[in-house]
This record gives C-alpha cells, sequence and structure tokens, in this order.
C-alpha cells in the first residue's frame, strides 16, 4: 500500500509540473483535523449538534435568537481553530506558481491564515457580518464580543437590526466569488479534489469544467472514475507527502 501511494503521491507531483493552470476545489475534509467538523459524519458532523433548520435564511429571519445560541459554540470554535498542513502546503504550492487559486466551500477562513492569497470562497465567509436592512458590516470579533457579553442576537449599531454573519445560508445565493470560480475553473488544465465528498451542489459542478482531475478525499466521489488520481486518505498527510515529493524533485 505504501509503494502504490507514494506512486500515486508522485503522479500527483508530476501532474502539477505538466499543468499551467492548476485549481484546487477544497471542502471540510481540508479543516477536519484543525478541529472543524464536517457537515454529515455520523456521531461528528456539524448536523449531529445543530439543527440545520436553524441555518435556512428563513429560520435566520424568524429567529435569529435561536440561530445564534446554536450557533454560537461553532463560531468559538471556527475562532479557535489553527491552520493544519493541508492548508499551508497549499499556500506554498501557490507561492511555487502550482497553484493559482483555491475554490473552499468551507467558511473557516483557515486557507487565508495558513498564507493563501487567492482564495475564492462560495459559501460565503464567518470573518465577518452585516446587517440585512442597513448593510453595514462588522468583523466577526465585534460579534463574537457581544456575543459573549449576551447580547444574543448582536444587533447593528446603525439600524438596531439583527447582524448575520457573512455565511450562505440555505435558501440563499451563492457568494459573488462562485462566478469566478467558475471562471478559474473554466481557466484551469487541472482541478485538485481536496476534502470534498461532491455531494453539495452546486459546488460539485465545479469540477466537470475540467478534464484532468486529481480527488483527495477519505470517502470515494462521484468524480472518482473520471480522476487521473484518486487519494482515499487524509488530506494532510497527502499534502505533506506531496510536499516532500515536490522538495525532492527540485534537488
Amino acid at each position: 500500500m505504501e509503494k502504490e501511494l507514494m506512486d500515486r503521491i508522485k503522479k500527483i507531483a508530476d501532474l502539477l509540473g505538466q499543468s499551467s493552470y492548476t485549481v484546487v476545489l477544497t471542502g471540510a475534509g481540508v479543516s477536519t483535523e484543525s478541529g472543524v467538523p464536517d457537515f454529515r459524519s455520523p456521531g461528528s458532523g456539524l448536523w449531529t449538534m445543530i439543527d440545520p433548520e436553524l441555518f435556512t435564511i428563513q429560520g435566520f429571519k424568524a429567529n435569529p435568537k435561536a440561530f445564534y445560541e446554536g450557533g454560537a459554540p461553532f463560531v468559538k470554535m471556527l475562532d479557535e481553530a489553527e491552520p493544519n498542513e493541508s492548508h499551508t502546503v497549499l499556500a506554498e504550492l501557490e507561492k511555487r506558481g502550482l497553484v493559482k487559486a483555491i475554490i473552499t466551500q468551507n467558511v473557516d477562513g483557515l486557507h487565508q491564515k495558513g498564507g493563501s492569497k487567492q482564495v475564492l470562497e462560495i459559501h460565503g465567509t464567518l470573518s465577518s457580518a452585516s446587517c440585512m436592512h442597513c448593510g453595514k458590516q462588522v468583523s466577526i470579533e465585534e460579534v463574537a464580543a457581544d456575543i459573549e457579553e449576551g447580547l444574543i442576537p448582536p444587533l447593528c449599531i446603525d439600524c438596531g437590526e439583527p447582524l448575520k454573519p457573512d455565511v450562505v445560508l440555505f435558501g440563499e445565493p451563492l457568494s459573488p466569488d462562485y462566478r469566478q470560480a467558475l471562471e478559474e475553473a473554466n481557466r484551469a488544465d487541472l482541478i485538485m479534489v481536496i476534502g470534498s465528498s461532491m455531494q453539495v451542489s452546486p459546488a460539485n459542478q465545479i469540477p466537470a469544467l475540467c478534464d484532468k482531475l486529481v480527488i483527495i478525499n477519505r470517502m470515494a466521489t462521484f468524480y472518482d472514475n473520471q480522476a487521473e488520481v484518486v487519494i482515499n486518505e487524509s488530506a494532510s498527510m497527502v499534502m505533506r507527502l506531496l510536499k516532500d515529493e515536490l522538495d525532492r524533485q527540485v534537488q
């Protein structure tokens, strides 16, 4: 198995070297090793801890207090999370010019914390919140401070309406980054899918825009039979080994 894994790692390194425009698509599996739960894993996924109905736009508008009471532990968890090797290696690959853009389904900001610059957050971000009435935007730190003081829901200081985190809730359109993500995917001659089960639409349509795919995910995905390389292992371990292989090739 070890030789087979290393052969696949080497093939990914070769594909990266041959590619003129590689785009990476990441999902929750990239951040689980930073302590951020995915959504659907039995017993540990976010939807086993929080009622998904709270995370609809209708649910937020109807009861923002319940939204924040249910989501506050998740906000605290994300605030304390640190990047892992998946994030830092991808940032290094971007520095080397081997990765042109990261399209992420995650809202945790860990790619940016890890050093990546060109990050497209198609499901929005938890780094800020906005008033749906007047549009005022504040940092998530301000929201967290209000929650800590028991001000639930946090209110806009300009108009007094509830502040909504700048994440895409069920029932909302994807963020403006999605259009740019489609442009990046169309430009790509290689897309690496890392830590995503590819079950969520329309993000799961992005890999179809490129002929060459690499899949790194613990579980099988719909695109496995179309990919040049598939590795069903920990994302951070694979990225660490990939960096080692790229370093070896340079030497």
